[in-house]
C-alpha cells in the first residue's frame, strides 16, 4: 500500500492501449505506448491518439474492409462466371438435338410423344420427349432459339467476365493505395477523388436504398418516396439501369452497370422481380415493370416525392419476387 501511495505522489502519466482503445493510467504499464511526468501533455497526446488517430483509422479501416469484401464478391464471379463459360462451351449446343429431331420427323407420326433417336453427331441413342399437343417442329424450333441465345449468352458473359477482372484491378489498386494513407488529410483527399465510392464510405442504414448483390451486379432498391428522390440525385449514374413497377406507386431500383454498355437479361429479370414485390403489385402472378437508362429518367422541379418523368422506356412481365425467393435467409 505504501509503495502504491508513494507512486501515486509522484506520478508517471502513462498510455496504454487495451482492447483496442487508448487508456491513461496513473499506476506503471507494461510497454506502455508513452510516459509524461507532465499531466497537461499526457491529456494532449491522449486527445490526439484517442479521437484523432483512432477516428482517422476507424475510417480508414472501415473502408479497406469494404473494398476487400467488393473484391472478394468480384473473384467469386469471375471464378463461378469463368466456370460456367468453359461449361456452355464444352457442352453440345442445343441446335444438334434439333438437326436430329428435324432429320426423324417420321418417329413422331401417328401423335407419338416420345422417341428414341440416333445422335448422328455423337453416335449414341438420345431420348426425345415432347409435350402435349407438341410438334416435333415445334421442339426444334425453341432449341434452335436456344442455341442462338446461348452464343448471345456466352459473348455476353465473357464481356462481363473481362469487365469484372478490370473491376477487380482497381479494387486492388484502390487497396494498395488506401493501405499507403496515413492521415486524415490524404484520407479526405483520397475520398474526394474517388467519387464514385461515396456508397462505401456510408454506413448501410443511413443509405437511401437497400443493396443487393446478384451475379456479381449491385441492385438497390429505394427505401421510400422521399428515398427514391435521394438515390436518384445523388447515387446513380447515367448508364445504369432504372426500373420500376408500372402505373403503380412502388420502389426505384437501379442496376449498377459499372460502365457495361449492356447486361445480363438473368439480372435485369431480377431486378424487375424486385422492382415488382416492392410496389402495390406485389401480389399479383404475373406484374409490368419498366425499364431504361438512368439518363431517361428525371425529377420535375415541383412534383411529388418519388414522382419523375421517364423516356425510352421499355416493358417487361415479370413474377414478383423478394429478397428472400431470390437470394435465400439471411
Amino acid at each position: 500500500m505504501q509503495e502504491l501511495l508513494d507512486i501515486l505522489d509522484t506520478p508517471l502519466f502513462s498510455l496504454a492501449e487495451k482492447n483496442g482503445e487508448i487508456h491513461l493510467s496513473l499506476l506503471p504499464e507494461e510497454n506502455p505506448i508513452k510516459r509524461f511526468a507532465n499531466p497537461i501533455q499526457a491529456i494532449n497526446e491522449l486527445f490526439y491518439l484517442a479521437l484523432v488517430r483512432g477516428t482517422f483509422e476507424k475510417e480508414k479501416n472501415m473502408l479497406l474492409k469494404k473494398y476487400q469484401e467488393q473484391l472478394k464478391r468480384t473473384n467469386s464471379y469471375i471464378e463461378k462466371s469463368t466456370q460456367k463459360l468453359e461449361e456452355l462451351r464444352n457442352s453440345p449446343s442445343p441446335s444438334q438435338l434439333a438437326d436430329v429431331i428435324m432429320a426423324n420427323l417420321h418417329e413422331f407420326q401417328g401423335g407419338k410423344l416420345e422417341a428414341e433417336l440416333m445422335d448422328f453427331y455423337t453416335g449414341e441413342t438420345v431420348s426425345v420427349k415432347l409435350k402435349p399437343n407438341q410438334k416435333p417442329q415445334d421442339h426444334a424450333t425453341s432449341l434452335y432459339r436456344k442455341s442462338k441465345n446461348r452464343k448471345l449468352e456466352w459473348e455476353q458473359l465473357q464481356k462481363t467476365i473481362e469487365a469484372k477482372i478490370k473491376q477487380a484491378a482497381e479494387l486492388e489498386s484502390n487497396l494498395e493505395e488506401l493501405n499507403t494513407i496515413e492521415d486524415f488529410r490524404a484520407l479526405k483527399n483520397y475520398k474526394k477523388s474517388h467519387g464514385e465510392d461515396k456508397v462505401l464510405q456510408k454506413d448501410a442504414v443511413i443509405l437511401p436504398f437497400k443493396p443487393f448483390e446478384f451475379e456479381g451486379f449491385s441492385i438497390w432498391v429505394g427505401k421510400s418516396a422521399q428515398a427514391n428522390d435521394e438515390m436518384l440525385r445523388g447515387y446513380t449514374k447515367k448508364d445504369d439501369i432504372w426500373l420500376h413497377a408500372r402505373m403503380v406507386p412502388g420502389s426505384h431500383v437501379l442496376i449498377k452497370t459499372s460502365g457495361l454498355k449492356s447486361i445480363p437479361m438473368s439480372v435485369l429479370e431480377t431486378a424487375a422481380s424486385l422492382a415488382a414485390f416492392y410496389s402495390k403489385n406485389k401480389n399479383e402472378s404475373l406484374a409490368p415493370v419498366i425499364h431504361t437508362e438512368a439518363k431517361y429518367v428525371r425529377k420535375v422541379k415541383g412534383s411529388p416525392a418519388g414522382s419523375v418523368m421517364v423516356e425510352k422506356e421499355k416493358v417487361m412481365m415479370v413474377v414478383p419476387k423478394g429478397p428472400e425467393e431470390i437470394f435465400g435467409k439471411g
